[in-house]
């Protein structure tokens, strides 16, 4: 069982990762200046604290009603995501118009899956080094803050020397997250109705988790093939 705990604690901790790179992806892709970065990454820290304010007050079903309704929020964002995606590629590819200074925001909203893993980091926090939540919530919203400007800087600094820092890289990257999103949704009602078997009893396929990985990591790169593919046809 603390194996099982240590993997959790884990997962919680890669999808905070994940969830910063992705807010970082945006900043660094878009024209931003570093002030403004750290303006929009300190929202994040808000997030982090009200959440810790919330966290012993919302009960368990409380909690699987809003995480339904975080999915279909999650589709509102998935459809924004495509759509801004698209428009963002071809105000750029076809007019030079960058409108990437909007449709980043995106990528950077609090979303339900992002606010769901900061809830869960800062309980887990909370319970590992014995401290209050508010306290395991700034530390979750400090780390996020640092995560997601070390991030953008590092990816707009990588992307300037590989010459594809333009709105529609940051287009490309709509897209392919507005489709994962579009994907997630699907996933949830499952996971509910799997509740009923007991946790001991579940088993993590390795093959599984290799195909997943090599699928998205395969979309990712035919996203990035495709438009260094379109932007030399420019």
């Amino acid at each position: 069982m603390e194996k099982f705990s240590n993997f959790v604690i884990f997962g919680i901790a890669a999808a905070l990762l994940i969830m910063a790179f992705k807010a970082g992806l945006g900043c660094g892709f878009a024209s931003l200046k570093k002030r403004e970065v750290i303006y929009f990454a300190s929202i994040y820290l808000i997030v982090s604290g009200v959440v810790s304010l919330l966290i012993g007050f919302i009960n368990i079903d409380l909690t699987l009603n809003l995480l339904m309704i975080g999915a279909a929020i999650q589709i509102i964002i998935a459809a924004g995501m495509i759509y801004f995606g698209i428009k963002t590629k071809r105000e750029w590819q076809s007019r030079r118009h960058d409108i990437s200074k909007k449709t980043f925001l995106w990528l950077i909203v609090p979303c339900p899956i992002c606010v769901t893993a900061i809830f869960l980091a800062s309980t887990a926090l909370a319970g590992l080094i014995d401290r209050s939540n508010i306290v395991a919530g700034g530390i979750i919203g400090v780390a996020f803050l640092a995560g997601m400007c070390l991030s953008s800087y590092f990816i707009s600094l990588l992307a300037m020397k590989r010459n594809c820092k333009d709105p529609s890289a940051l287009g490309t990257i709509l897209l392919l997250f507005g489709m994962l999103y579009l994907l997630l949704p699907l996933m949830i009602p499952a996971f509910f109705q799997d509740q009923t078997v007991a946790v001991q009893s579940r088993a993590m396929d390795l093959n599984e988790m290799i195909i997943s990985s090599s699928l998205m990591a395969s979309l990712t790169i035919l996203g990035i093939a495709g438009d260094r593919y379109g932007r030399s046809k420019y």
